[in-house]
């Protein structure tokens, strides 16, 4: 009687542990800020290591993004919404950034948003111009499709992408009050001054790729100082590793039979990793508790 009893007081000690280990973990859990990272393909990162095993189908989504580098660095819970090819302005298709805030709950602690680039032919009409380039060149096949090339933007193009900012910020602010929201802008893919092997293109479009770039980071600055948001101005972080330079982390445009693991113009790891380091800098205040 006496070792039946001792047994069952055995039982029921491991048992009450293992409650309050249980209860312990849903309690780490809970504490766990809710993270959703927004964004076209330089947030998603197509090509850098491997695709996430979680990635939506055809958003190549990179397991080492700096959404997700930043999320087990700081233990933060990732719902990462962001998709090559997402527009600010399209409030049709299921990946543009309208679609993405829908991820967005009342709970949720942080918020990122790389984005405004697509809807302004920024990278489209930097690789459409290499591949036109090395088709008259006589260097790549001409039955290998180049991209249309997108129409220079218009005065209104830019007000259209900065009021459709706005306006998502608003929505985010609405849906999530606390949360701390980063814009994220655009790296630095061309040189400013001359081009080199790897920028195959006539100077003109490098002209204009870097005026359209420049009204990028002119209008995130607007907008983050209008809404009270934070920046990551990775145009200055990459300045001296654009794609013509000694340590380049965007990619050349080395053929124009490219693939999403290959895609030019596109960041590389240490990109990602650069910008993981600016957001874990930036947000060190705000929560610290968790670092």
């Amino acid at each position: 009687m006496h070792k039946y009893l001792l047994s069952l007081i055995s039982i029921l000690f491991i048992l009450s542990a293992c409650r309050l280990n249980i209860s312990d973990n849903d309690a780490k859990e809970s504490k766990r800020v809710k993270y959703v990272s927004l964004g076209s393909s330089f947030a998603a990162g197509p090509g850098v290591k491997d695709v996430a095993d979680n990635s939506p189908d055809n958003c190549w989504q990179s397991d080492q993004n700096y959404a997700r580098k930043l999320s087990q660095r700081l233990n933060l819970h990732l719902i990462d919404a962001s998709c090559i090819g997402a527009e600010l302005s399209d409030r049709v298709s299921p990946i543009s950034i309208y679609s993405q805030i829908e991820n967005i709950q009342s709970d949720v602690g942080l918020v990122t948003l790389l984005a405004g680039g697509n809807d302004l032919g920024y990278l489209a009409r930097l690789m459409t111009a290499s591949c036109d380039f090395l088709v008259k060149q006589g260097k790549v096949h001409a039955s290998i499709p180049c991209l249309e090339m997108p129409e220079f933007p218009s005065i209104a193009d830019y007000e259209n992408t900065e009021y459709h900012l706005n306006l998502i910020i608003n929505i985010i602010k609405e849906k999530a009050p606390e949360a701390v929201i980063v814009l994220i802008d655009y790296a630095t893919v061309l040189p400013s001054t001359s081009l080199c092997a790897l920028t195959p293109m006539d100077e003109k479009y490098a002209i204009e790729s870097n005026y359209i770039k420049g009204q990028i980071e002119d209008i995130l600055e607007r907008v983050s100082v209008r809404n009270s948001t934070l920046l990551i101005k990775a145009s200055e972080i990459t300045r001296d590793h654009n794609v013509c330079s000694e340590k380049p982390w965007i990619r050349a445009y080395a053929s124009a039979d490219w693939s999403m693991l290959t895609i030019p113009y596109h960041p590389k790891y240490e990109y990602m990793l650069s910008i993981t380091d600016a957001l874990e800098s930036v947000l060190q205040p705000y929560f610290y508790n968790i670092m």
